[in-house]
């Protein structure tokens, strides 16, 4: 968190973005008794990850970060709580820097982890310092993954594994590789640790490549990657290449003689989106095995007894999710929640070996179920009140999980075998008990176009009385397969509690094209971005005039990615919007799908770009800027590869040329994912004050 002022964007009529610095904190102030959510209040929550739960099901091990919706914090920290309530969590690593995917070793005596610590090995310490075993006959070479949310991570000290036995003493280092650890597994025997790193080689050729040029060129292949097998044992790692193959997962198979991998054909981030495979490999001789599935979006997990594999995977031209299985000595795979009404976006085996486990979000609202794989029918565990981000069982059938609700920002719960209601182990943020928090709930209303069943979520302000027509704001999610939940709406990019404290109420409204009710609802907007789903979020906020909880004169609308094209698209298609945040907009569908990083993204919803060109023009919201009366506040990442920066910066320019109200923002470093902290609290600041000045 960052201690100071905040730093000013003055950006009036430009395109200016002084910020510096990246990591000062921002100011850790509780909201005074009874007042509004400041950004700074926001900025001061620490979030909760990963719930890893021991093999005996008695404790949990959890990551925080310091700041809330970053996904590259500076400093991260383990801590362990026990699942019988009886105890506070306390702290498993003490690092000032970045500490996190703790896992159990199989007897659960002692834990791996990642760490950029100070190593002693690469100082010269002796001790687990690796002797190069022979190598696997497959030449070649693995890269790591990219981090799956954007682009390149800054430099920091690599990440490397370490291992700290859980009753107490200190942690020591099993790896000094000269590139970060990207995913590792415990071997079921708990004598070997499986895990992906870069090259010295490979890391040392870019280097020096890099050093003699001053240009980069688009699409390099990244430095090679390999498998890494330690046995720790015989303190001697054993390297496995596999030729023209990235890996992005791995897991061992229960009796430790195969890897399944997640692998893709290069290290472009729209190859692990896209193009993922479910591959085998042979522990022993290091040789590949079967191709199991093609188009795999999660990592395999096999089932207690090693016949069968299951994951998720994106449904044709990249919309929609399934859940699948895959009988490993047969290779025949079959579908899971074909016709399921929500959205799986998760899928484990249960513990009992007959059944899985699968977190999804039906509606605004999170579930564990338990499936059967052989009928395919659902049994909901668990309805959470909030945001299941991750879970994890163990032999005994207790399940952990992460999560949030509207009044707990992060926080880590347990659930039981048999399933019925979490109960929370950790206060992981106590400040917001003294705050006056708005009211999430769950809300639908019914599609003029079709009469589909819509939901959405209400914030409403704290003490706000029914029947009060309100300056309303309407935040679009990210996607268009994306989501809104009923659960705590507080970051950088989730305006919801910070709006409502302030006197909105704020609609987020999963309109077609979202998750939530099945793929056929998230495939219902393809080729047709901007038509049936803004006539959704208009149909929401005629119910919400018809209730008399909004004020038709004074509506704003705002968004990040997806919803910075919906609030684009409104002021360029509407005038019942009074002014609008488009924040990393897609503005113009042809040049995305081009220029970003992920192309097949945009051909899943309008295809390839010369046959369809008059499609995607129709869409994008450039195409119509003479018709927007209204101010506008742009902001974007100067870094974004995801959707370029100049798409907000030719609606900004081309609003600013026809004498229209624009201001605009960019920040330097960023991708079209926002992480330093002083980045996060301006755009809090500024979305806010722009409501103040126009609603």
């Amino acid at each position: 968190m960052r201690n100071g002022t905040m730093l000013a964007l003055l950006a009036v009529n430009a395109v200016i973005c002084p910020i510096q610095a990246q990591e000062a904190e921002p100011p850790a102030v509780a909201a005074s008794a009874g007042g509004p959510i400041m950004p700074a209040d926001i900025m001061s929550l620490t979030y909760a990850h990963d719930a890893q739960i021991s093999p005996d099901g008695k404790h949990i091990l959890y990551v925080t970060y310091p700041t809330i919706s970053t996904q590259r914090p500076t400093r991260s920290t383990i801590w362990i709580v026990d699942t019988d309530g009886k105890s506070p969590p306390r702290r498993f690593t003490v690092s000032t820097g970045l500490d996190d995917r703790p896992r159990w070793s199989p007897d659960g005596r002692s834990v791996a982890f990642l760490s950029n610590r100070p190593n002693p090995i690469t100082a010269g310490v002796t001790g687990f310092a690796f002797r190069p075993a022979s190598e696997s006959p497959k030449p070649g070479g693995l890269a790591i993954p990219p981090a799956p949310a954007d682009e390149e991570t800054p430099a920091q000290p690599s990440r490397q594994l370490w291992l700290m036995p859980v009753d107490g003493g200190e942690a020591f280092p099993l790896t000094a590789m000269p590139n970060d650890i990207s995913d590792f597994d415990w071997a079921p025997d708990g004598h070997a640790i499986a895990f992906l790193a870069a090259d010295a080689e490979s890391v040392t050729a870019k280097a020096d490549s890099a050093a003699k040029r001053d240009q980069k060129q688009i699409d390099e292949p990244r430095g090679l990657a390999r498998l890494w097998i330690l046995n720790l044992d015989a303190h001697v790692v054993r390297r496995i290449m596999v030729e023209g193959r990235t890996i992005n997962g791995l897991r061992y198979s229960p009796d430790g003689s195969k890897l399944a991998l997640r692998v893709a054909p290069t290290t472009g981030l729209n190859d692990y989106f896209y193009h993922s495979d479910i591959m085998l490999l042979d522990v022993s001789s290091g040789a590949p095995g079967k191709l199991l599935f093609h188009g795999a979006s999660g990592d395999a997990d096999w089932s207690p007894d090693g016949k069968r594999i299951a994951f998720t995977a994106l449904r044709e031209q990249t919309i929609g999710v399934r859940g699948w299985v895959v009988d490993v000595a047969a290779g025949a795979a079959h579908k899971l929640g074909e016709d399921y009404a929500g959205t799986i976006d998760a899928l484990k085996w249960a513990s009992d070996g007959r059944s899985l486990i699968a977190k999804s979000l039906v509606g605004t609202k999170f579930r564990l179920s338990r499936i059967d794989p052989d009928n395919g029918r659902f049994t909901t565990l668990l309805s959470f009140d909030g945001e299941i981000v991750d879970f994890s069982q163990a032999g005994n059938g207790v399940i952990a999980l992460a999560g949030n609700t509207p009044t707990r920002p992060a926080d880590i719960w347990t659930l039981g075998r048999a399933g019925g209601t979490a109960r929370v182990l950790t206060d992981t943020n106590p400040q917001v008990k003294t705050w006056r928090l708005a009211k999430v709930e769950e809300i639908s209303w019914t599609s003029s176009k079709d009469g589909r069943r819509i939901f959405g979520t209400l914030v409403t302000p704290p003490g706000y009385v029914a029947g009060t027509p309100t300056k309303t704001v309407l935040e679009g999610h990210g996607g268009p397969e994306g989501y809104w939940w009923s659960g705590w709406l507080g970051s950088w990019a989730d305006w919801g509690q910070l709006l409502a404290t302030h006197g909105y109420v704020v609609l987020l409204p999963n309109p077609r094209g979202s998750d939530g009710q099945g793929d056929d609802f998230a495939r219902a907007v393809k080729g047709d971005w901007g038509g049936g789903d803004f006539q959704d979020d208009l149909d929401g906020l005629d119910m919400l005039i018809a209730r008399k909880y909004t004020d038709p004169a004074r509506i704003g609308i705002g968004g990040w990615s997806y919803g910075g094209f919906m609030s684009a698209w409104a002021v360029t298609h509407s005038d019942r919007f009074r002014t609008a945040v488009v924040g990393a907009a897609p503005t113009d569908i042809a040049l995305m799908g081009l220029a970003t990083d992920t192309p097949d993204f945009i051909q899943g919803y309008y295809g390839d770009v010369p046959q369809n060109l008059a499609a995607m023009d129709a869409a994008s919201s450039i195409r119509f800027i003479d018709r927007v009366k209204v101010p506008v506040l742009v902001l974007h990442g100067e870094e974004d590869r995801r959707v370029p920066a100049q798409l907000g910066l030719g609606f900004y320019r081309g609003l600013r040329l026809l004498g229209k109200p624009a201001e605009m923002v960019v920040y330097p470093r960023e991708p079209h994912w926002i992480y330093e902290p002083a980045h996060q609290l301006d755009i809090q600041t500024r979305v806010l004050d722009w409501y103040d000045s126009h609603l």
